[in-house]
């Protein structure tokens, strides 16, 4: 496998990477001073926008556990349906975010740093309808687990997927795996 390297292929690379790791950094500073915890608790009489917001931190690789935290204490059989629905929502509203800067940007920029290798390329660019269908499926069993939806959300990038399509589709999955999750520490 042959790739030329040039700062111009690198260089949108370069500000995505950048873009993470700033994510990254607000995201390690929101859990290491508890800020994520008090900014979800500071909604008195709210509540469902603390669940919306929350759901938008369990989408994170670092945000997830407290976010998580933060479900386990509130979630009980009398607002279980409205802490499922705010999670849910939430965690659609976060993973389009991700979702489309991946697809927009993370997924364009990969393709161009290996646009002189054909195999490469071709996997990369494919349109093909079914291989776009296994890479929505792969992406949504891992919507519906208990895992940050980053991994997910590349897979699903790559599958090119209409929003019109992708928001539908991680939110029934979103519901569903926060269904059997919030169901186990109701009972």
């Amino acid at each position: 496998m042959k790739i030329e390297f040039s700062f111009e292929r690198f260089k949108h690379l370069i500000i995505d990477i950048s873009i993470i790791l700033l994510v990254i950094l607000v995201s390690v500073i929101l859990v290491s001073t508890d800020l994520e915890q008090k900014i979800l608790t500071s909604f008195k009489g709210n509540e469902f926008i603390a669940y919306l917001i929350g759901g938008i931190f369990s989408v994170n690789l670092i945000t997830s556990v407290p976010a998580y935290t933060f479900f386990v204490k509130i979630v009980t059989p009398d607002n279980f349906a409205l802490v499922l629905f705010g999670l849910a929502l939430g965690s659609v509203i976060g993973d389009l975010i991700i979702f489309n800067f991946i697809k927009f940007r993370l997924v364009d920029n990969i393709i161009k740093i290996f646009k002189s290798n054909d195999k490469v390329s071709k996997l990369l660019k494919t349109r093909k309808q079914y291989v776009r269908l296994i890479l929505v499926f792969i992406g949504g069993l891992f919507i519906m687990s208990p895992l940050p939806d980053e991994v997910a959300l590349l897979i699903m990038g790559f599958s090119k997927i209409k929003n019109i399509y992708f928001i539908p589709i991680a939110f029934i999955l979103n519901l569903l795996g926060n269904y059997i999750f919030l169901s186990i520490v109701v009972s």
